[in-house]
């Protein structure tokens, strides 16, 4: 069974993360907004993460157009994975399809009482825990 895992939704100027500690559960981390394109303070955020967590797997979303094609994210969440290789290397980094995870992440703040306006400070790490949870389902061990 695969335990402490962290889950990444990489933005253009923020970044969502979450936590599954058991294998089974997942519980979204705040989100950390930084400036646009300075992916460095991302890495940095990651790794105050890491300090106090002991991950054993980084699960990061990857960002396709519906028709499974590559869009302009593709290419950053790439150069991001090389990065966390670089800095992290003895915790491997998997792909996770996030195709519509923000969409489902609104729906589920929404039903949580959260009108859209109210979101912004959360959707990120919320569509991190929906990809970990698409990746545990993925492996046999989510819901």
């Amino acid at each position: 069974m695969q335990k402490n895992i962290l889950s990444i939704d990489l933005g253009k100027g923020s970044v969502g993360t979450a936590i599954s500690r058991s294998g089974l559960f997942v519980t979204p981390l705040p989100n950390f907004r930084f400036k646009a394109g300075e992916y460095q303070a991302a890495i940095e955020h990651i790794r105050e993460i890491l300090a106090v967590e002991k991950i054993e797997l980084i699960v990061i979303g990857y960002p396709l157009f519906p028709s499974g094609d590559p869009c302009e994210m593709t290419p950053v969440v790439e150069r991001f994975i090389l990065s966390l290789n670089e800095v992290f290397p003895s915790i491997p980094v998997e792909r996770q399809d996030e195709r519509n995870s923000t969409v489902e992440a609104s729906a589920l703040l929404h039903e949580g009482g959260k009108k859209a306006k109210k979101q912004k400070k959360s959707i990120d790490s919320v569509a991190a825990a929906v990809i970990l949870r698409r990746y545990l389902a993925r492996i046999g061990q989510g819901d």
